[in-house]
């Protein structure tokens, strides 16, 4: 692949980067801070807030595109091939923590709709509370690195911040729903990041 077939993957993972997280983030933030409402609506008010502010953001992004995309740090082939090893490793991730976890839970139908379930341990979530979240933020890395662009890595940051936030909307409404047994989880596993020892089972 020549430095120009570079230059424009790395423009299309940056592209990829400040239009999906921001989208992203501004969901769960709609979804999650305003759960109590949302609680005693109808399911489909919650996603169609959250649709009319995902659109608000997009349109937000267009209008201010070029300084979004940042400066162009230029091709470097040693952050290529980490950034992809490092994107590589979040996939191997995916698969796992996917077969816990349905697509109505992905898409937060049970806390908008106060659905009953289980609280999940087993697998990887026996290493970290909030793998899916772990798995995101070490694509996401790997995805910045690669890109190797300005408003990636500022984009990447303030994703970062949303999504720590989110996490501690999510444990709120845990340790509302399932009380000392999720309080018990959290003395047990830690949140996010996994401990050293046990890092290499989130792979496996």
């Amino acid at each position: 692949m020549d430095a120009i077939s570079l230059d424009a993957v790395r423009y299309g993972l940056t592209v990829v980067l400040i239009v999906i997280l921001p989208v992203v983030i501004v969901f769960w933030l709609t979804i999650h801070g305003a759960i109590s409402a949302w609680k005693t609506r109808p399911a489909w008010q919650a996603y169609t807030a959250a649709l009319v502010v995902i659109l608000t953001t997009l349109t937000l992004i267009i209008l201010n595109f070029e300084t979004a995309i940042g400066r162009d740090l230029g091709t470097s082939i040693p952050l290529l091939v980490a950034g992809t090893a490092i994107y590589i490793g979040s996939l191997r991730m995916s698969s796992r923590i996917r077969s816990h976890l349905s697509f109505r839970t992905f898409a937060g139908i049970p806390e908008v709709k106060s659905e009953a379930h289980e609280l999940i341990e087993a697998g990887p979530f026996s290493i970290v509370r909030h793998p899916r979240y772990f798995m995101i933020v070490v694509g996401t890395v790997g995805w910045a690195l690669a890109a190797n662009y300005t408003g990636g890595y500022i984009v990447s940051g303030l994703f970062f911040a949303g999504l720590y936030l989110i996490m501690l909307m999510e444990e709120r409404e845990l340790t509302a729903r399932f009380g000392s047994a999720y309080n018990d989880y959290q003395q047990r596993v830690p949140m996010v990041f996994p401990r050293l020892a046990r890092i290499g089972q989130l792979f496996a």
